[in-house]
């Protein structure tokens, strides 16, 4: 009963043993080429080699960039000068203009005929340039007379541009802004309107003869002038700077197909198959962007149509020049 105590149920435990140590690693040396390479990035650099004799000296580098030029500016814009009126010449063009007004009546001046109204407007003129008292040489009233003419009859500043022949194109883009294109390109002038009331009275002017009219409520017009040059009108709202009016102008004298092959717009079997189409009446449809020359072409190839046939054109503002007696347009 005192003997030693023994275990009956569960297996035996083992009696605890100590845990067995990890293997220490161990970091095998660096080898001698990597030591010394170490040790020469931590020394200080070699020298630099010495410059020979004669050589050029090297140049320090700047403390501070140079600044960059500004960039040129840009090219002022030509202007050729159509108009070599003064500023004081147009003040007083303003007082006599305002004052012809208010004395002449336009009622009783609209059933005259251009060359009689003409005089009464220079009569008047005269007369209030002698009140007045405006000192000017004889040329100079000679040029006023003929501007408010043409203010009152005609078309304002837009006369002597009308009258030239070498210029295609007159574009107006406010009152102050007036381009021209002659020999393909666009160039601006210092011919310029009193304010956008008279350009505008000028744009109703030109679309008043036509039957049309160009305000507000309309503000987009094309018509055309009695030389049947082409007019394009946009007035204000739609137009900002104030009205903008485009004349496309036409040549005088009629071109030929030979004035083509003389252009070199066209080659001589080119134009031999245009004189065979129009003299076959076949179906021909020119197409082609703004100042291609469609209505150039299409008014050589009239000249094929014969004189004894009825022509009838159907053209929202009539440009073609028909050459043959019996044409309905």
């Amino acid at each position: 009963m005192f003997g030693k105590r023994t275990t009956t149920g569960g297996p035996a435990v083992p009696p605890p043993t100590a845990a067995a140590e990890a293997p220490r690693l161990t970091t095998p040396p660096p080898p001698p080429k990597a030591v010394a390479a170490v040790a020469a990035a931590l020394s200080d650099p070699p020298p630099p080699p010495p410059r020979p004799a004669g050589g050029p000296k090297p140049q320090a580098a700047a403390a501070s960039s140079k600044p960059k030029a500004a960039p040129p500016p840009p090219p002022k814009e030509k202007v050729a000068a159509i108009d070599n009126r003064s500023d004081e010449y147009y003040r007083t063009k303003t007082e006599v203009f305002n004052a012809l007004i208010d004395t002449i009546d336009l009622s009783q001046l609209a059933q005259l005929d251009q060359e009689s109204a003409r005089e009464e407007i220079r009569d008047i003129v005269i007369e209030i340039v002698s009140i007045k008292n405006v000192v000017m040489s004889v040329a100079e009233q000679e040029t006023l007379l003929e501007d408010i003419c043409n203010d009152v009859l005609g078309y304002g500043p837009l006369e002597p541009l009308l009258a030239r022949d070498d210029i295609a194109d007159i574009m107006v883009n406010g009152a102050g802004t007036t381009y021209i294109e002659v020999a393909g390109k666009i160039q601006r002038t210092n011919i310029r309107f009193r304010d956008n009331a008279q350009l505008m009275n000028i744009c109703q002017r030109i679309v008043s003869q036509v039957g049309r009219r160009v305000d507000e409520s309309s503000p987009i017009c094309d018509a055309r002038l009695a030389d049947g040059s082409r007019v394009n009108v946009i007035a204000p709202p739609l137009a900002i700077d104030g009205p903008a009016l485009t004349i496309r102008k036409f040549r005088k004298d009629k071109l030929k197909i030979t004035d083509l092959v003389g252009f070199g717009s066209i080659s001589e079997p080119g134009a031999e198959i245009l004189r065979i189409i129009g003299a076959c009446r076949c179906n021909v449809l020119i197409s082609g962007g703004t100042g291609s020359g469609k209505t150039t072409l299409l008014n050589t190839l009239t000249a094929f149509i014969a004189p004894g046939e009825r022509v009838i054109t159907c053209e929202d503002a009539a440009e073609l020049q028909l050459q043959q007696p019996h044409v309905v347009r």
